[in-house]
């Protein structure tokens, strides 16, 4: 391909890959086989991609995201008629949607938006499993019944919110490596500042504190956060651009410590 576009691999300065052994294999990974050729290329693990790595859900709320999705898809797609019938019955009762969405595994961004239509029209959905006859429907209304699952349904939706504003921003076209890094680091600040509001106010959780009054001690959801934070630390501290490297792309002039930067960037 680069041979095709009259593109010279020695002009190539760097390369952001997913991480895939397709990608880094030692033997037929696309990155050794051009640094056969380009021993100075630089690469680095794709910074969205590691943002969303970063959120690995753990068992719990794993388990309780496939409960959730399990449940869309039986209200979704186990017939076209009770697809009908629910989009009838929200738009009956005035909910805030008159239908559910349906949830990508891979996108964080698909499994927030899931989260805030479910929430948005919960109470309805309960009513809506009540009238039905089968078990699962009664499964399922007994999943949306019971306080703790809610709960942690609700602290999913809060920090999914969180998570897409986050991916947001790394999106789009003409978005510099520093400008995508900068966004990194203030999340990373405020994720310190969710795990101290988890303690306390809730004032970034307002789906949890709508739910629990601002009670209970939601020890769970500060170890998720904690673990959060242990990720983005330890696959963004060691970024293999440098601080003084992404200052210097940035603002050149602001280097004054030339061999420093030139060590770093080594």
């Amino acid at each position: 391909m680069l041979n095709e576009k009259g593109i010279d691999l020695k002009k190539v300065v760097s390369i952001a890959t997913d991480g895939a052994p397709a990608m880094l294999g030692r033997e037929k990974g696309l990155v050794p086989r051009l640094r056969e050729h380009h021993p100075g290329l630089i690469y680095y693990h794709c910074i969205i991609h590691q943002s969303v790595l970063c959120a690995s859900l753990g068992e719990v709320y794993s388990e309780i995201m496939t409960t959730m999705m399990k449940l869309i898809n039986f209200l979704r797609a186990s017939s076209a008629l009770q697809h009908r019938l629910l989009r009838t019955f929200l738009t009956e009762v005035d909910a805030a949607f008159d239908d559910l969405l349906v949830h990508n595994n891979v996108r964080w961004l698909s499994k927030g938006r899931v989260l805030e239509r479910f929430w948005a029209v919960r109470e309805e959905l309960q009513v809506f499993l009540s009238q039905q006859n089968s078990a699962k429907a009664k499964q399922f209304l007994e999943f949306l019944q019971n306080a703790g699952k809610m709960e942690a349904v609700a602290f999913l939706a809060d920090i999914t919110s969180h998570l897409n504003d986050l991916s947001l921003k790394l999106q789009g076209k003409k978005n510099t490596v520093c400008e995508l890094m900068s966004e990194v680091r203030s999340f990373q600040r405020k994720l310190e500042v969710f795990k101290s509001d988890i303690q306390e106010e809730l004032l970034h959780f307002p789906k949890l504190l709508e739910l629990t009054k601002g009670e209970g001690d939601h020890q769970c959801h500060l170890e998720f956060l904690e673990k959060l934070i242990a990720n983005f630390k330890t696959r963004f501290d060691g970024f293999i651009l440098g601080k003084q490297v992404l200052l210097f792309i940035e603002n050149p002039f602001l280097i004054r410590n030339v061999s420093a930067f030139s060590a770093e960037a080594k």
